[in-house]
């Protein structure tokens, strides 16, 4: 999806509850510092010991309305995130209850812990004993339509589930809802958390660091990668029609130039392997874009066979000025998580908007396959384009790309 210039979206606010800082200033200045959200699990005894889990904050603070009491761990992130986002946007009550604003949310699992806890007494208990003040805690949508209450927002309410691209499908979807005239601004992220149920998956899966061998860690591209650490947090972004942005006197921190998504061979519950697809696509989709792409937000969480694919396509696609293309993946500060996208898309946005592609979190031994250049330190960022790519199991892909606003 190639956006024309009078359909120019820019993001003009940005709220993020991350592993490594609350709000954008703080989550910023801790990942281009290369500062890891990695940390020991309070009383884990095996794998996982270690997990990026999200800095405490005080939702009192961030959510203003009566609903507070009644929401979920999930929603109260994915709200306090939009009010963060909102306010940084400089976004008025007026045009948050107009039905040209809308919100589109990414998330896989949503409060999921809660609802296994809901279920299981539901079963062993019997259905007179379930709450019905809880179960609507317990629906996928909860989160947006949280958001929605608390901000007055009346327009298209949305929520994207696609795997490990749900915060990037996010994006995606709300630039299509502003390009197709659906909306002028439209709050677009993702939240995701830890919970006990994805994490006896992950581990009944053997994925978790150190499961198959060596030490419990996540560092995206080095060689001796070996399996995700599981993290959590929740990003949205204030998307707008530069028409629309430039009426209220609103400063553009980046602008989204154009957006693909296409699917490769890959079996339902794990990641693709080398098949030359994806660098087909992306390599048509840049050239039909006139891109010229400086950087690489990639979507590696230190699996073996996710970074192996994207480190042999993305090479494939620049062939030989891979060497100039500068490449990063901020999963070695936040973990892996299904709405991850969200916040590599708010640093993407970060990165057009102060010039630095932030560094490889605990990078030690870069893995010989890259022949694109591993971002070890906060680097200037160079001219061109910053590309975004979000890889799923079962084999989703989203890219999109970010530029400086004109």
């Amino acid at each position: 999806m190639n956006l024309r210039p009078e359909t120019e979206i820019v993001v003009t606010g940005i709220g993020i509850l991350s592993p490594i800082g609350i709000g954008a200033p703080h989550f910023w200045s801790a990942l281009t510092q290369g500062i890891s959200g990695i940390r020991p699990v309070a009383g884990a005894t095996a794998a996982p010991t270690v997990a990026a889990q999200l800095v405490d904050y005080v939702p009192r603070d961030l959510i203003r309305t009566p609903h507070l009491r009644r929401m979920d761990k999930v929603s109260r992130a994915l709200v306090a995130a939009a009010r963060l986002a909102v306010d940084d946007a400089g976004v008025g009550a007026e045009s948050l209850a107009s039905d040209r604003c809308g919100i589109v949310v990414g998330t896989v699992y949503g409060n999921l812990g809660e609802s296994a806890q809901y279920f299981q007494r539901f079963v062993t208990k019997g259905p007179a004993l379930a709450s019905p003040m809880l179960f609507p805690n317990l629906v996928l949508n909860a989160p947006a339509s949280y958001a929605a209450m608390e901000l007055g927002c009346v327009g298209p309410n949305l929520t994207v589930c696609s795997g490990e691209t749900s915060g990037e499908s996010a994006l995606a979807q709300a630039c299509m809802l502003i390009t197709t005239g659906k909306a002028d601004i439209v709050l677009a992220g993702g939240v995701d958390e830890i919970d006990d149920v994805s994490l006896e998956g992950y581990r009944g899966f053997r994925a978790l660091s150190s499961q198959r061998g060596g030490r419990e860690w996540g560092s995206p591209y080095d060689t001796r990668r070996n399996g995700v650490v599981l993290g959590e947090g929740a990003a949205v972004l204030v998307l707008e029609s530069a028409t629309h942005a430039r009426a209220r006197r609103a400063t553009a921190l980046a602008t989204i130039r154009s957006v693909l998504q296409f699917g490769v061979p890959a079996s339902t519950f794990d990641w693709p392997r080398r098949s030359g697809i994806a660098a087909t696509r992306l390599r048509a989709w840049l050239k039909r874009s006139a891109a010229k792409v400086g950087a690489v937000f990639g979507s590696a969480n230190s699996s073996r066979w996710l970074d192996t694919f994207e480190l042999a396509e993305l090479g494939d696609v620049f062939g030989e000025a891979a060497a100039s293309v500068a490449l990063t993946s901020i999963k070695g500060a936040i973990g892996e998580f299904s709405a991850a996208g969200a916040l590599t898309g708010a640093a993407a946005a970060l990165a057009v908007r102060h010039g630095t592609i932030p560094p490889l979190c605990n990078l030690e031994e870069a893995d010989p396959a890259a022949t694109l250049s591993l971002v070890q330190r906060a680097t200037p960022r160079s001219d061109g384009s910053i590309l975004q790519l979000g890889v799923a199991r079962g084999g989703g892909c989203v890219a999109l790309l970010w530029e400086t606003p004109t």
